[in-house]
C-alpha cells in the first residue's frame, strides 16, 4: 500500500511538472516569437496566498525589450492588488554590484487602463529606501484571470547596461489565508535569483562592423555598405529616449548626484561630469571611459546650468538665481568630496549669459568658465573641457524619416554645412587662453563632421534625438575614441 501511494505521488508530480512546462511554453504567453522565448520558472500550488505564483518569465528578448509574464494558480481580480494594504505582485531587481535590491517593478491597480492594471517602478538606495516612484506607460495585458503580460524598453527603468538579478514575489496580508497576521510571501524561482544581462540595445546594426563613430576613425578606414540607409535608433524612438541611466545618490540642496562606471570600492580613481544637459548626454561615452580606466563616475548636471560664474540668461528669472545657487553648491560638494580627482565639463555653446552694458557675451562666457575652474578645490587635479557637439537643424529628424522611407541615405541627404552646425565654443576658448596644465581640452568634432558637412547619421547610428542632444547609442560609440583622446592628453597615444 505504501509503495502504491509513493508511486501515485511521484506520477502526480511528474504529470504536474509536464503540464506546467507545456502551459508556460504556449505562444500566447511567451510575448514573442520562438527566438524571443524566455526560460520559465514554476512551482506547485502552495496555497498560502491568493496570489500563489504558478509560473514566471522575465528577461530581455532579441527585440531588446524586457518581457515579463506572471501566472498564478488561482483567478484573481484587480482589487486583490493593493500596495497600501501590502498586497503586491512584483519583480525584485538587484544589480550585480550590490547586495540589496536596486528596484522593485510591480503590477499596480489603475482604473483608467483596459486591464485596470499599470506597471510601476520604484528605485531603491543601498539601504532599501525609496528614491522615487515612476508609473510606466507600457500596456499591461491580461490574457486571462490568472495571467499578466507586459513588454517594455529597458531604458524606462533608467538602468545602465550590465548584470542584474531578479526574483518574482507576491505578497498578501490576509489573516484568513496566512498563518501570521504579518502576511505571507511567495517567491519564484524558489532556488534564489536569476541572472539578467541588460544590454543597451541588441539591434542587429549595433553588431555590424564600422557602426557609429567607428566609421569615422581617422586611423583605420572603415566602411560598411550594409549600414547605408540605416538609422539606429529610429527618430521616433530617439525623441523619447533618456540619457544613459545613472544610479541616484543622496541629494544635497540643488545638487543631485548620481553614479556610473566602476563601483567606488573597486575603482582606481573618481571622476565627475559637470554641466548642463549637454554634459549629461556625454555620460554614455564616459561610461566606456570609466570602465576602461577603472574609474568611479559621478554625474552632477542641471538643465541650462553650465559650471560657470557667468549668470545664465534663463526664463523665468528664478531659474537664473537657481543656476547661481547650483554652481555654488557644486563647488561646496566637491570640497566635501576630495576623492574626485578629475572633472569633465561640457556646456552648450549656443546658450546665453547676462552681460553688462557695453560688454561682449562671448568674452563674458569665457570669463565665467575660467573663474569657475579656478574656484575648484585643489583636490581636483585636472579639468577636461569637452568641446560641445554640432547642432542639427530644426527639420533634421523629419529629413531622416523621409530618407529612410525612400530607401535613401539619411547621412548624405540630411547633412548640414559645418559653418551652420558648428560655432565657437567659449569653454574651449577659455581653456586655451588659460594655458594651464590643469585644464585640458578634447575635441571630438571629427566623429560628427567632415571638413564641410556635419552628419545626422554616422555609421548607421542616429546622432541626434533633437536639435542639440545626442542619442545614447551614438554617444556610446564615441567611448573608445574618447579613451584614445584622453590617453593622448597623458602622452600615451
Amino acid at each position: 500500500m505504501i509503495s502504491l501511494v509513493r508511486h501515485s505521488h511521484t506520477l502526480r508530480w511528474s504529470v504536474l511538472a509536464a503540464v506546467l512546462v507545456a502551459l508556460l511554453a504556449l505562444p500566447s504567453l511567451s510575448g514573442g516569437a520562438a527566438k524571443d522565448e524566455l526560460k520559465a520558472y514554476f512551482d506547485p500550488a502552495e496555497g498560502n496566498t491568493p496570489l500563489d505564483l504558478f509560473g514566471v518569465r522575465f528577461g530581455q528578448t532579441a527585440s531588446t525589450d524586457l518581457t515579463l509574464l506572471i501566472r498564478t494558480h488561482e483567478d484573481w481580480s484587480t482589487s486583490v492588488i493593493s500596495p497600501a494594504a501590502h498586497r503586491t505582485l512584483c519583480i525584485l531587481l538587484r544589480s550585480d554590484e550590490q547586495a540589496n535590491p536596486a528596484g522593485r517593478l510591480c503590477i499596480y491597480p489603475d482604473a483608467k487602463t483596459e486591464s485596470r492594471l499599470r506597471l510601476r517602478y520604484t528605485p531603491l538606495d543601498q539601504a532599501g529606501n525609496q528614491l522615487g516612484i515612476r508609473d510606466l506607460d507600457p500596456v499591461v495585458v491580461r490574457p486571462n484571470r490568472t495571467t499578466v503580460r507586459v513588454s517594455f524598453a529597458p531604458a524606462l527603468l533608467r538602468l545602465k547596461p550590465g548584470l542584474y538579478h531578479w526574483r518574482a514575489r507576491s505578497q498578501t496580508v490576509d489573516e484568513t489565508v496566512c498563518l501570521a497576521p504579518v502576511g505571507c510571501e511567495d517567491y519564484l524561482p524558489n532556488s534564489g535569483e536569476v541572472d539578467l544581462n541588460i544590454t543597451l540595445s541588441v539591434a542587429p546594426e549595433l553588431n555590424q562592423r564600422c557602426f557609429g563613430a567607428a566609421s569615422r576613425d581617422s586611423r583605420f578606414s572603415c566602411r560598411n555598405p550594409r549600414l547605408a540607409g540605416k538609422a539606429v535608433p529610429s527618430p521616433d524612438e530617439a525623441v523619447t529616449s533618456p540619457n544613459l541611466p545613472c544610479r541616484p545618490l543622496k541629494q544635497i540642496g540643488l545638487v543631485v548626484p548620481c553614479e556610473f562606471g566602476v563601483p567606488a570600492a573597486a575603482a582606481r580613481n573618481t571622476i565627475a561630469l559637470l554641466g548642463d544637459s549637454h554634459a549629461a548626454h556625454w555620460r554614455a561615452a564616459l561610461e566606456e571611459v570609466a570602465q576602461e580606466f577603472k574609474w568611479h563616475g559621478l554625474s552632477i548636471t542641471r538643465s541650462g546650468c553650465p559650471l560657470s560664474e557667468a549668470v545664465a540668461r534663463l526664463d523665468p528669472p528664478s531659474r537664473r538665481s537657481q543656476c547661481v545657487r547650483w554652481n555654488n553648491e557644486v563647488q561646496n560638494w566637491l570640497r566635501a568630496h576630495p576623492e574626485v580627482h578629475t572633472v569633465f565639463v561640457v556646456a552648450h555653446f549656443d546658450a546665453h549669459v547676462v552681460v553688462r552694458r557695453g560688454g561682449r557675451e562671448f568674452e563674458a562666457k569665457m570669463s565665467g568658465f575660467s573663474r569657475a575652474w579656478r574656484a575648484l578645490p585643489p583636490s581636483v587635479k585636472r579639468v577636461v573641457v569637452i568641446r560641445d557637439t554640432p547642432k542639427a537643424g530644426p527639420g533634421t529628424l523629419s529629413c531622416v524619416r523621409r530618407a529612410m522611407r525612400r530607401k535613401r541615405s539619411p547621412a548624405s541627404d540630411c547633412a548640414r554645412s559645418r559653418t551652420r552646425a558648428l560655432k565657437r565654443d567659449a569653454a574651449v576658448s577659455a581653456a586655451v587662453k588659460l594655458r594651464s596644465n590643469r585644464v585640458k581640452t578634447v575635441d571630438m568634432t571629427s566623429y560628427f563632421c567632415s571638413r564641410r558637412r556635419c552628419y545626422p547619421v554616422v555609421g548607421g547610428a542616429l546622432v541626434y534625438k533633437d536639435v542639440t542632444h545626442l542619442t545614447d547609442i551614438f554617444a556610446s560609440t564615441l567611448g573608445p575614441y574618447l579613451v584614445r583622446k584622453l590617453r593622448a592628453l597623458d602622452g600615451r597615444a
